[in-house]
């Protein structure tokens, strides 16, 4: 897999849509990026690192159903700047799961557990949609759909997201990469009290 890097946040505090530099150039939104670097990426706060928690687990679940061939387009406040924009942190995590069919040509069966979007939310704080369909014109109309959804905000904003593979490959390293934050960013935490504890005194 052949993956790019995360591009910053720009003036909009957006992911951008296309390179600035060449705007007909490949290098746009889908940002094909690696869960490893998204989760390095933003696993910055303990509320982010919930919602990324969440995301590893409902892909465990995927990959326990045996759905494995796929992406996921992941987009919504989680990938912008809301902590500076709007002065607090993602609720959640917006999804849209493709799922391809086997080497076989067989489709993927989703359980009905999975298909709960309610419980998905509830359950891992992913807003999650499928798209799954063996017709071409079918999948076509879908992805222009979520296509035109996601790439701009309800104000009209342009902006760009990303897309993770659906492969497992990555999906232990993040976890580990999670945690491993999540106890910095409690060590971080604890240490801040400490200091304003003995500075109160």
């Amino acid at each position: 897999m052949n993956f790019v890097q995360i591009p910053a946040w720009n003036d909009m505090l957006v992911l951008p849509p296309v390179n600035d530099g060449n705007a007909a150039s490949a290098d746009r939104s889908p940002y094909e990026v690696s869960l490893l670097s998204f989760v390095r990426r933003f696993a910055t706060t303990p509320a982010r690192c919930t919602i990324l928690r969440g995301l590893l687990e409902f892909r465990q679940s995927i990959h326990e159903a045996g759905i494995t061939a796929g992406f996921q387009w992941v987009d919504g406040s989680f990938v912008e700047d809301v902590e500076a924009r709007y002065g607090r942190g993602p609720r959640d995590l917006d999804v849209v799961t493709f799922v391809l069919s086997h080497e076989s040509g067989d489709p993927q069966q989703i359980p009905p557990n999975l298909l709960d979007l309610e419980r998905l939310k509830s359950s891992f704080a992913v807003d999650n949609y499928w798209v799954q369909s063996r017709n071409e014109r079918a999948l076509v109309k879908a992805t222009t759909y979520w296509y035109s959804m996601w790439s701009h905000r309800r104000d009209r904003q342009w902006k760009g997201y990303v897309q993770l593979d659906l492969d497992a490959e990555f999906d232990s390293a993040s976890m580990t990469e999670l945690r491993k934050v999540e106890t910095r960013l409690r060590e971080s935490t604890c240490d801040d009290v400490s200091n304003h504890h003995e500075e109160s005194q």
